[in-house]
């Protein structure tokens, strides 16, 4: 009994999803899908995905109607052939163009979010440019002018090394235009000067814990671009800018021993060591 009852269920299945619609209710079937079609927006970058899967099961149960629609009309004598044809057709057309309007518009969801951003970065809304900003990144992880403005805000809001990960990210998963090589080429000077700059300023007045978080990410900076954008000289220029370096050396290191951090720890103890000969042969 229980085998006969799933085998009855399945079947049921089967004959509801080949279910005909009747002839006289089309008419009334293709007006809903009419007012559906108007009601889908394009225009509107939050919800166009969404309308698209929407315009997507339409086209399905259109598809399904029109492989049994002449069967449909066939058996029926209180129905006009020629104008329900006409009324599919013309639902169906208006359909199909929908769908070339909302495949082009679902590709440059991306770029409105971020023209969004722009227009919310003029106002100095960080808040909603940020929102708008991982909305195009959601639908496209490698825009990357997307990319770029985060980063400057990161920059701005002195997330050094998130900064750092994405300024690698765009070198190295993006492809890049003439005009957007030369904005991210620009902006990789600014970041690489103002690390510097604020590893610096940290160091004069002491604040080694966070002067090595700066290091750390200048380091990850130097360390993964495309090619050698700077040596190892960079910690010594900063730290040879202030007195006491032989003590601002040695603070790093400890700080970075403390977090665990062997490698960062023995290369600051290094450059005690080394300055601490060059003052010894003077």
């Amino acid at each position: 009994m229980r085998n006969l009852g799933l085998l009855f269920a399945i079947l049921l299945a089967f004959a509801c999803a080949h279910a005909q619609v009747p002839a006289d209710s089309l008419m009334g079937l293709f007006e809903r899908w009419n007012m559906r079609l108007g009601e889908l927006d394009h225009e509107d970058p939050e919800i166009v995905s969404l309308h698209y899967l929407f315009l997507q099961d339409i086209r399905k149960e259109m598809g399904k109607v029109e492989a049994q629609l002449n069967t449909t009309l066939a058996r029926s004598r209180k129905t006009d052939f020629y104008a329900t044809k006409q009324a599919f057709r013309h639902v169906q057309s208006k359909a199909e163009q929908l769908n070339v309007i909302f495949s082009e518009r679902k590709a440059l969801v991306d770029h409105e979010f971020y023209l969004r951003a722009v227009e919310e970065m003029n106002f100095r809304d960080t808040n909603r440019a940020m929102y708008n900003l991982e909305r195009a990144l959601q639908y496209n992880p490698h825009n990357p002018d997307a990319m770029l403005l985060k980063c400057k805000i990161l920059l701005a809001q002195k997330q050094f090394q998130p900064c750092v990960n994405l300024i690698h990210q765009v070198y190295t998963q993006t492809e890049l235009s003439e005009k957007q090589e030369m904005a991210v080429s620009d902006f990789t000077l600014e970041l690489y000067d103002k690390l510097y700059t604020h590893g610096s300023d940290l160091v004069k007045v002491g604040r080694s814990a966070e002067a090595l978080e700066v290091f750390l990410a200048l380091e990850h900076f130097c360390n993964n671009m495309p090619s050698g954008y700077c040596n190892d000289d960079y910690y010594k220029g900063i730290l040879l800018s202030r007195e006491g370096v032989y003590e601002s050396y040695l603070s790093i290191a400890r700080e970075a021993e403390k977090r665990g951090n062997r490698e960062m720890s023995m290369k600051f103890y290094r450059y005690a060591e080394e300055y601490l000969k060059k003052s010894e042969e003077k």
